[in-house]
């Protein structure tokens, strides 16, 4: 099937704007109250924090194809050479704040997404990790989007299936100077675990909620005109409008009509959260 570049974006942004309504809802965190600015959001259980970096790795991982075929909807695929935050939903993002289709300012979107891309590249330090099963400590410097992947994934795979990260794991000590065999970084696994899930995932989850919701915001600010203007009323049910959308002659794809249709009928209610800001004490650490 071809895709044309609105479908695309339609498509994109409809898939992000589904992805953080399930990372970021009350079933996850715990009610703000009254306080929305300078705060922190707490998980309502451990088990709502471990789906939340679950479905965070998913938010994080690279579009597949099936074998050798081609991404699915056309999309492109990223510069083998970019940065680990190309090989996300976010690399997607960027591509339609370069060239906007559906709206027509990304400007606020496309900061958000910077920062949070920015803010993912960037580097942990942590001191004295501990990692019992090999008998290693050491100050360990990693970037912060390897430690929420490798977390994500070791909350939901059994070891037959963390081949891919304990490779991974083994990099990053050498990195910091540490060298261990495949065996103990299968061993280590449990402890990274620990570290990068209950302690830094843990720390930083109000934060990454945070840039997810202003993402989910920024999207709707940049649709709602479009939702507004293309708006039309088809009939009546006893006090609600029976209403549909005019359609762009350019989404021909009835799949991405359908995303198209539901991002614009997003934007005309409320998010299952409500604006918030962090305290900075939780965004200068680690």
């Amino acid at each position: 099937m071809h895709f044309s570049s609105i479908e695309q974006e339609a498509i994109i942004l409809s898939a992000v704007v589904g992805m953080v309504d399930d990372m970021v809802n009350h079933a996850i965190f715990c009610a703000l109250g009254e306080k929305r600015h300078d705060t922190n959001l707490l998980p309502q259980t451990s088990e709502s924090l471990r789906l939340f970096g679950t479905l965070l790795r998913d938010f994080l991982s690279p579009v597949t194809a099936r074998g050798k075929g081609p991404l699915p909807f056309g999309l492109p695929k990223p510069p083998a050479s970019g940065r680990a935050v190309d090989h996300t939903s976010l690399f997607y993002l960027g591509r339609v704040c370069d060239a906007p289709l559906i709206g027509g300012d990304a400007a606020h979107l496309s900061r958000i997404v910077r920062a949070f891309s920015d803010w993912l590249e960037d580097y942990a330090e942590v001191e004295r990790v501990w990692l019992s099963n090999i008998s290693v400590e050491l100050d360990l410097r990693i970037k912060r989007i390897d430690f929420i992947r490798m977390s994500g994934d070791i909350g939901k795979h059994n070891f037959l299936r963390l081949g891919g990260q304990a490779n991974r794991l083994r990099a990053i000590l050498a990195e910091n100077g540490v060298t261990i065999d495949e065996s103990q970084a299968y061993l280590a696994l449990p402890d990274c675990w620990d570290w990068f899930h209950t302690h830094l995932l843990a720390f930083h989850a109000s934060n990454i909620a945070e840039f997810l919701n202003n993402i989910r915001y920024a999207i709707r600010l940049y649709v709602t005109p479009v939702a507004k203007a293309r708006y039309r009323v088809t009939g009546r049910v006893d006090d609600d409008d029976l209403y549909t959308f005019e359609r762009p002659d350019e989404i021909t794809n009835d799949f991405a009509w359908a995303q198209y249709f539901d991002l614009l009928q997003s934007s005309l209610r409320r998010p299952n959260f409500p604006p918030f800001s962090v305290s900075n004490s939780f965004k200068t650490q680690f």
